[in-house]
């Protein structure tokens, strides 16, 4: 029988930690960070149950997903990442086997280092990660849109439809080759720094990540910008399981791409326009005959 986390104690578990996977963690009560000129800062919290399951794929999948989620939010706004704390509640009788996938889901970008945390004895596994990163230009901003802006996204979204349901059903049989593909991309996104350099170095003022679906997205930057936001929704890119059904995908939300907005003249190679930022208020998605679509609302987290 494998040892558990409330075997080990608190202490002998941060001991195996840096030693199992080589983390050379802040001994002191605060992390001393050199290197971050202009620091961004994003914190985002996930719990076991209402963010994720533990049965839902190994430990490090788990760990990275919850980290590239997390740095999503750095990429929006421009920034590289360098620093990660982990906050970790965990149940007593965790497999310390378990544990240690999980950490080492988090500390496989080598561009993100764990600088430190904490560890504390909880009902179900909740996580708090504190992500640092520089920002070396000009930050992009929800408020920074202007009217005659062309709206781009990174790639396509709806990768979260019927995701879930898919996971539960693996546990009473296998899953086709199809579904499993469906399954792996919604558990292994990546954080757009690829893209958020390029605007960066080309001078885009604004920009979102997609975590709480496109609907909502979209809203923020209408709201903060003060403008109105048209997208055309035969020209957002889908998964292909979603393409009939792209309003459910807009509003589904954690593709963690990138919703920016740049002068109209610019060009993104790899990037898809999607609408364009006009004077006035409030979103319009526009169906190709020209009529608003219904969207209803994105992704709240108090009403689900």
């Amino acid at each position: 029988m494998s040892l558990t986390v409330g075997e080990l104690g608190e202490r002998g578990l941060i001991r195996h930690l840096a030693g199992e996977l080589g983390l050379n963690l802040v001994g002191d009560d605060s992390a001393l960070l050199p290197g971050i000129p202009s620091p961004a800062v994003t914190v985002d919290s996930f719990f076991q149950g209402v963010h994720f399951h533990t049965w839902w794929c190994p430990p490090e999948v788990l760990g990275r997903r919850l980290l590239e989620a997390t740095l999503s939010d750095l990429a929006a706004v421009g920034a590289d990442p360098r620093w990660l704390l982990a906050a970790v509640s965990v149940p007593p009788d965790t497999g310390v086997e378990w544990i240690t996938g999980f950490y080492r889901g988090l500390t496989e970008r080598a561009d993100c280092i764990v600088a430190g945390g904490e560890t504390v004895r909880g009902d179900v596994l909740g996580v708090t990660l504190t992500a640092l990163g520089n920002l070396p230009g000009k930050p992009l901003l929800r408020s920074g849109a202007r009217p005659g802006d062309r709206l781009w996204v990174t790639g396509p979204l709806g990768r979260t439809l019927d995701s879930p349901g898919l996971l539960e059903k693996s546990r009473r049989r296998p899953l086709s080759p199809v579904e499993e593909r469906q399954v792996m991309s919604f558990l292994a996104p990546r954080a757009r720094f690829d893209v958020a350099c390029a605007l960066r170095e080309a001078g885009c003022r604004c920009a979102i990540d997609i975590s709480d679906g496109l609907v909502s997205e979209a809203a923020h930057i209408s709201l903060e910008s003060a403008v109105r936001v048209v997208i055309h929704v035969r020209s957002v890119p889908l998964v292909e399981y979603a393409a009939d059904r792209p309003m459910e995908a807009f509003r589904a939300g954690e593709d963690y791409e990138l919703l920016f907005s740049a002068p109209g003249a610019m060009d993104f190679p790899g990037c898809h326009p999607v609408g364009v930022v006009q004077s006035g208020e409030g979103v319009c998605f526009v169906n190709p005959d020209g009529t608003a679509a219904v969207t209803g609302e994105g992704y709240d987290h108090f009403r689900g």
